[in-house]
């Protein structure tokens, strides 16, 4: 399931829910800032994650050899 984000009108707070997609329009509950029940869907743009050639392939960037570490996930 995405997580879509919401904003509340009344005191600008924005968060966000997980939630079907065909739940995506129904209200999201109350604001966890103000408690306010009115709070409207976002436009957000997706997370987007990219990949370098080096890492695509295992290669870890410290060492330069095949791997799994958490340096191959961060780039």
């Amino acid at each position: 399931m995405p997580y879509y984000e919401y904003a509340c009108p009344d005191c600008g707070h924005a968060f966000e829910r997980r939630r079907a997609v065909a739940e995506r329009n129904e209200p999201p509950g109350p604001c966890p800032a103000c408690g306010q029940q009115a709070a409207r869907l976002r436009m957000s743009l997706p997370a987007l994650v990219g990949t370098r050639s080096d890492t695509a392939a295992g290669v870890c960037p410290s060492s330069g050899a095949p791997c799994g570490c958490a340096h191959a996930v961060r780039n």
